[in-house]
Parts: structure tokens; C-alpha cells; sequence
């Protein structure tokens, strides 16, 4: 009994294999169908998530003692003093959301000179603008590390400009030469088509 259930098995996983049949390019570019995704995308650095989520994020969340782990710093061609103290270029407070409540993701087909291609399309709506929310930093500095310890380093010092500093703008505020604070909305509109070509062929295949 057992020799007929396996022979069974096996004749009917043969009879189920035979009916998927292998497509060439040419026979899956002919194919045509409907498809596709709505999708949102959100990046933010150093904000507090808001309690109504259907705000974009735009309130820092370092201030008071976690202000120097908010940075972004490098040093340039290892630049150092004549001691091996490194010099750091310092962004200071950085911050920024940017956020789409909806873009598209499709299949397409374009038309090229050695013929229809298949191809996948991204498309950018007026409606749906790119939200961009207290994006930038509050200074700019050129710090220069006093020691080796993590805490000499120049990237953590902390320094800001005094109660009675001759600009009134600028006092309490981290010291620097410049900031940068980006708030509003971006409007794009349009599509990006992707697809392949062979290694022979031009720009549009």
C-alpha cells in the first residue's frame, strides 16, 4: 500500500512541475499588469517625537546637558597642532525632520530603441509636499582637542556666548560663526523611471 501512495506522490508533483514553463525577456516584457505601492518616508535627527502623531517632529530634544551629543563633527586631512591636537570642524545643535506623506511606487514600460522595456517608477505628487522642520544647526565652530581623553576632546567642549555678550542675539548661545534653520515645504512634482539595459548599449539602451 505504501509503494502505491509514494508512486502516487511522485506522479502527481511530476504532472504539477511540468505546467510552470520558463519566459524569456521577450516574453516577460509583453507582459502587462496593474500594480503598485503608496508610500510615506520620515528622517529625523535630534526631535522629540510629537504626542499627536500626525505632526511632523520639529522640537529639539538635547537641551541642557546633552546639548554636545547632539553634534556632527570631522576633522579635515588629519589636520593637528604641533603638540598632535586634533582641530575639529563642529555643527553644533544639529537638528532636522524631513518628512512625504505619500509618494508612489509602479511598473511601467518605456520605449527605447531596442524596444518596450519594463521598468519600475517613483512618482513625486504637488498634494503631498517634502515637509522639512527645523532642519540646520544653531553654530558653526572649529574646535581643537586639549588632550587625549575622550573628555579633551574638541567635539565635546561646551562653550557659549555671555549674559552681557555685545550681540543680544547671540548670548546664552553655543559659540560659532555661523547657523543654519530650514522650516517650510517643498513642492516636487514629477516621476524617475528605472531600468536595464545590456552592457553594450547606450545610455537608452
Amino acid at each position: 500500500m505504501k509503494h502505491y501512495i509514494l508512486a502516487a506522490l511522485m506522479l502527481s508533483s511530476q504532472y504539477a512541475s511540468a505546467a510552470l514553463d520558463a519566459l524569456d525577456a521577450n516574453q516577460l516584457s509583453n507582459i502587462r499588469g496593474q500594480g503598485g505601492a503608496d508610500l510615506s518616508w520620515s528622517f529625523s535627527l535630534n526631535h522629540n517625537l510629537p504626542t499627536n502623531t500626525t505632526e511632523v517632529p520639529y522640537e529639539y530634544s538635547c537641551n541642557g546637558a546633552g546639548n554636545e551629543f547632539c553634534r556632527l563633527a570631522f576633522n579635515v586631512s588629519n589636520r593637528k597642532d604641533a603638540s598632535g591636537n586634533l582641530y575639529w570642524l563642529v555643527f553644533k545643535k544639529i537638528q532636522g525632520t524631513i518628512a512625504i506623506d505619500k509618494f508612489q511606487l509602479d511598473g511601467t514600460t518605456v520605449t527605447t530603441s531596442a524596444g518596450y522595456k519594463t521598468a519600475m517608477k517613483v512618482t513625486f505628487l504637488d498634494g503631498y509636499p517634502i515637509q522639512i522642520r527645523n532642519f540646520g544647526f544653531e553654530a558653526l565652530a572649529i574646535e581643537k582637542d586639549t588632550g587625549t581623553s575622550d573628555a579633551q576632546k574638541g567635539y565635546l567642549k561646551q562653550t557659549t556666548y555671555s549674559s552681557s555678550h555685545e550681540s543680544v542675539f547671540d548670548r546664552g548661545l553655543e559659540t560659532g560663526f555661523t547657523g543654519l534653520n530650514m522650516h517650510g515645504n517643498l513642492a516636487l512634482s514629477g516621476t524617475m523611471k528605472f531600468f536595464s539595459c545590456n552592457s553594450t548599449a547606450t545610455s537608452r539602451c
